[in-house]
């Protein structure tokens, strides 16, 4: 599934605001600062390279379903997983 950054933004910012449905600034403000925190995470896990350009050298750190699976103890031949099965 690909996604453009502006609609993760907007996920991530309806995730934060969570039950509720009017956004507030505050909650852009801490979706923009877990952007920030992703990308940072995400440089981490990237080595780039003159030639190739580049790539993820680290897929069990970036397997951010697989990691909410166990958090949740759900069994990793479930489904995947959805923000619904997370946010009931």
């Amino acid at each position: 599934m690909t996604i453009k950054r502006e609609e993760l933004l907007t996920t991530i910012t309806k995730i934060v605001a969570h039950p509720h449905t009017h956004i507030t600034e505050h909650d852009r403000a801490r979706s923009l600062a877990i952007f920030v925190v992703l990308q940072d995470y995400l440089d981490g896990q990237t080595d780039y390279h003159d030639d190739i350009g580049s790539f993820i050298h680290s897929s069990e750190e970036t397997d951010f379903e697989g990691y909410v699976l166990k958090e949740l103890n759900i069994p990793p031949n479930f489904h995947e997983v959805t923000i619904k099965d997370i946010l009931k």
